[in-house]
């Protein structure tokens, strides 16, 4: 593979299903759920939700992240979530490329505040994040609070 090319998603096909489902076990989420056409047509139809894969010239879908634009009255946020890129296609600069994507969306959008998240030992990943101008937020704890345990949809 030589070059790639990262595109937002706004119709669903069965590739773009099958790649979802492939990418989305690479993940290792411990909530990982059924994905299917219709959920992922849900997600897309959502104007505030950018999902962006990359892909191979070949037509491949090998990385994919989900950019949300939250509007509050006090700012405008967002959050990448479930950035992954293809076990064999790593090191490649394809995360790099997803991150700066969102970066540029977000900031198209009004966005003052883009949050990610990584494993604390995922060195590479913080790596990249500190170049592309990410700092770790000491000042904030973030609390999750398990509302449904299994796949919901």
């Amino acid at each position: 593979m030589d070059t790639f090319s990262i595109e937002r998603i706004t119709k669903i096909t069965d590739d773009i299903v099958e790649a979802a489902q492939r990418l989305a076990l690479q993940l290792h989420s411990p909530n990982q759920g059924t994905i299917t056409p219709e959920y992922l047509e849900k997600m897309v139809s959502n104007p505030d939700h950018y999902w962006l894969v990359a892909r191979t010239d070949e037509g491949r879908i090998i990385g994919m992240a989900s950019l949300f634009i939250m509007r509050v009255p006090t700012n405008i946020r967002s959050s990448l979530e479930n950035v992954v890129v293809d076990e064999a296609s790593r090191s490649l600069g394809i995360g790099h490329a997803l991150h700066k994507k969102a970066f540029e969306i977000a900031d198209e959008q009004g966005v003052n505040t883009l949050r990610t998240a990584t494993w604390k030992e995922n060195t590479a990943v913080k790596s990249m994040l500190a170049e592309l101008g990410f700092e770790i937020d000491t000042d904030l704890t973030y609390y999750e609070g398990d509302i449904h345990q299994g796949a919901r949809f």
